[in-house]
């Protein structure tokens, strides 16, 4: 069986699946398998074991087809080269249906002991995550100087991600299937990175996470596979690139939305009064207590400053890891998203407000999904007057103006009025404008056959 395999039919979904990805394991998994079955067996739930091994090069495939045979609720996926944990883990996760779904190490370096304790975080307490927060002796954590490190990378890995988590790379997690398994499946990265990749993907959609403690023993009789400096580099290589895609990277976007305190200074100081304005026109069109998706929210203004007070149920949503984090800070229901490849959530009415233009080549296309999302109307704010417009700054405005996301050239072909009226007249909606404003508004019908 390939890493490809899915999940059989086995009738109803268990309580509990436990992955448990193995990579050269023989020496201790039939004793950790016992340990973990007997605090299983105690629980009072259904449950299942999948284990997913990583093309180990010892006894361990031979162990778990024996363990397989002898007990129905396992059973075990064998990768055909060394794909990684984060890989493994991602395979046992497709291959199980448990309703909670977690890993375990299975060196049991934490103890099977703390699995009630997570999967009760998320079935009694409503989380999404449940995460063990390690608690080491000191002479176990493998000398000074990868104890500094250790702590070091979870100090910058919360810095550069906004996690705000303990222990981001604890080897036992557990998943609302519901809530947390789009995230886990889209994670990409297949080494151990993913269990920092993971927790910060839960963070930015906005899932609730717990992280329990729990006490780490390391085992005398199991050599490490960490290399210190190798497997170092590769972490801040991984988390480096990570950055770029989470729309958290410097590098790959303008300094005007590095942070959401400078973005909010900046709009302030070229638009004014003008910039609250666009915003209130945009509310004045949504009644009170209507749910709200806005796509592409910045910093959410329109929830901050109008919304809130009004009852609206809100959902912002935002390629900008900081911006996400900025408005979550603040109260708002913001969660990371990609307009291009993300499906928009529905609401009642969908708002998109002076970012249409970092998409214009494909604008049709994106009107038409939020159409599809709507329940009552979309609600456009665009800008139609803008300097960019001149030849002279154009190219400084496209730079300056570079969200991170996209080719970075939509910006040189920005809407005028009479672009931004055919789109809209096309789609079947409507635009005001009064002369000497910098934005257009528009109003347009949800599609016919949208749900």
């Amino acid at each position: 069986m390939t890493a490809a395999a899915r999940a059989p039919d086995r009738g109803p979904a268990p309580d509990v699946s436990l992955v448990v990805p193995c990579y050269n394991e023989a020496r201790h998994l039939r004793a950790s398998v016992r340990s973990v079955v007997e605090v299983l067996e105690q629980t009072g739930w259904t449950w299942d074991i999948v284990f997913v091994d990583d093309r180990s090069g010892d006894d361990t495939g031979a162990l778990i087809r024996d363990i397989c045979a002898a007990d129905r609720r396992c059973r075990a996926v064998f990768h055909d080269r060394n794909r990684g944990r984060g890989a493994a883990f991602k395979t046992g996760f497709a291959a199980s249906t448990g309703r909670v779904t977690g890993f375990l190490d299975i060196d049991l370096e934490v103890h099977a002991r703390y699995i009630p304790g997570l999967v009760a975080e998320i079935e009694r307490h409503g989380v999404d995550v449940a995460s063990g927060r390690r608690h080491y002796l000191l002479r176990q954590t493998g000398g000074l100087h990868r104890a500094a490190a250790s702590w070091g990378y979870r100090r910058l890995s919360n810095f550069l991600l906004a996690l705000d988590l303990e222990d981001s790379e604890t080897g036992c997690k557990f998943f609302r299937r519901e809530t947390a398994g789009p995230i886990v499946l889209a994670s990409a990265n297949d080494g151990w990175f993913w269990d920092t990749e993971v927790m910060a993907r839960a963070r930015l959609a906005g899932l609730r996470i717990a992280e329990v403690p729990v006490q780490f023993l390391r085992r005398p009789d199991k050599s490490s596979t960490v290399r210190f400096w190798r497997d170092s580099w590769h972490y801040l290589r991984a988390l480096h690139d990570f950055r770029g895609v989470v729309g958290l990277s410097r590098r790959t976007k303008s300094p005007i939305y590095w942070t959401g305190h400078g973005y909010n200074l900046v709009m302030r100081l070229l638009y004014g009064a003008e910039h609250k304005t666009a915003a209130t026109a945009v509310a004045a069109r949504i009644p009170d207590a209507a749910s709200v998706v806005e796509v592409c929210c910045g910093t959410a203004q329109l929830h901050r400053d109008f919304l809130r007070a009004r009852g609206c149920r809100y959902l912002g949503l935002d390629f900008n890891g900081d911006f996400v984090m900025h408005a979550r800070r603040r109260g708002a229901d913001v969660r990371w998203f990609n307009l291009d490849s993300d499906p928009i959530p529905g609401a009642d009415y969908v708002v998109i407000c002076s970012s249409l233009y970092h998409f214009t080549d494909r604008a049709d296309e994106i009107v038409t999904r939020l159409r599809r999302a709507a329940r009552r109307a979309v609600i456009v704010s665009e800008p139609v007057r803008n300097l960019s417009q001149l030849p002279a700054v154009g190219r400084l405005a496209a730079a300056l103006t570079h969200p991170g996301v996209g080719d970075g050239t939509g910006h040189l072909r920005r809407f005028d009025l009479e672009t931004f009226t055919a789109l809209v007249t096309r789609h079947g909606g409507h635009v005001t404008h009064h002369p000497g404003d910098r934005n257009a508004l528009a109003e347009l019908p949800p599609l016919a056959d949208a749900d």
